[in-house]
């Protein structure tokens, strides 16, 4: 278990120590913080920036290794500005093609255009090893979801704006629709942002190389919604849920055409409908109540929802609009 310290800056101070081991000992929790999105956005920018300035000054070292590793942890939750992580180019140099490789991988995570000028000068290396690492960073820097970068990426802005809108809209729903049906209508949940624990929980062992960057940022912000009176009712599960069914408890695999595909199911419907991720965050699949066996999800009614989490938290947020102003909720 990761114990958050009641102020990480404590850890920046250890992180400038004289004794080399406590300079690792800081980067190495750093790291733990930041890969499972426990701090909030400006203070992990804060962190991240601080990390990349040692990396670049202690480089080499181990201390330097570790501190570009956390900065490398940083990315499976945020998205750090360029201008924070540009200075990593000094240590991508061809002669170490896996710190060359690390350093690009980070760069491309920024999703910022203007890093794709520093990844290309690398292009023209002699060496393939330097070319492939080149290559893979230009074609992860627009992200692996098609359209615009505001739009296809969970950020904690649009989570917030996501549950502010949702709230106004219950809030009218509830003032109407108690008399219009002439029953109390059901407890209706948007939860506050998940704990540590959970948050730790949601990337520990083999979950780390499973669990969508996006749902991690979402739950940062939004623990849980049950809407159990719109349209047939719609549950985004809380992280206890999601980490229990993929660790076995439930659908951990589709697989209609003889190749599974491993996604993360992370919501449901009232008449049985699951709703899950890939990893990736490429799609989100809609998995009607069919045969699960050992985990694998293998009913061909299997289809695909949304291209990403926002796109599928869209859909939400106006179903649930149409449903407040019309009484009719179109189908997810």
């Amino acid at each position: 278990m990761i114990h958050l310290p009641a102020d990480p800056s404590l850890l920046l101070v250890r992180l400038t120590s004289p004794g080399l081991d406590a300079r690792v000992a800081a980067a190495e929790e750093l790291a733990d913080l930041l890969r499972v999105g426990a701090l909030q956005q400006e203070q992990a920018e804060q962190i991240i920036g601080r990390l990349a300035e040692a990396a670049v000054a202690r480089h080499p070292g181990a201390d330097a290794d570790a501190a570009l590793h956390a900065v490398g942890e940083a990315t499976v939750c945020y998205r750090p500005p360029l201008p924070l992580v540009q200075g990593l180019i000094a240590l991508a140099s061809p002669a170490d093609p896996a710190v060359l490789d690390r350093v690009l991988d980070i760069l491309a995570c920024t999703r910022d255009p203007a890093a794709a000028d520093l990844i290309r000068t690398y292009l023209a290396d002699p060496r393939d090893d330097v070319r492939a690492a080149a290559q893979r960073a230009l074609t992860e820097l627009p992200g692996r979801i098609p359209g615009a970068t505001p739009q296809r990426y969970v950020t904690p802005a649009y989570a917030d704006q996501w549950a502010r809108d949702l709230s106004a809209d219950l809030a009218m729903f509830t003032s109407t629709s108690e008399d219009d049906r002439g029953h109390p209508c059901g407890e209706r949940t948007i939860g506050a942002a998940a704990t540590h624990a959970e948050l730790v929980a949601l990337t520990a062992g083999e979950l780390c190389h499973v669990m969508p960057s996006d749902l991690l940022i979402w739950y940062r912000r939004v623990r849980e919604v049950s809407l159990p009176d719109i349209g047939n009712g719609y549950f985004l599960h809380p992280p206890d849920l999601v980490v229990a069914d993929a660790r076995g408890a439930g659908v951990q695999w589709i697989d209609t055409d003889g190749r599974p595909e491993r996604v993360v199911v992370f919501g449901s419907d009232g008449g049985g409908t699951l709703y899950a991720l890939t990893p990736t965050g490429t799609a989100v699949y809609r998995l009607p109540p069919g045969q699960v066996l050992d985990g694998v999800y293998r009913d061909s009614a299997v289809s695909t929802v949304a291209p990403h989490l926002v796109g599928f938290l869209d859909l939400l947020r106006a179903a649930t609009r149409d449903h407040v102003r019309t009484g009719v909720t179109p189908g997810l």
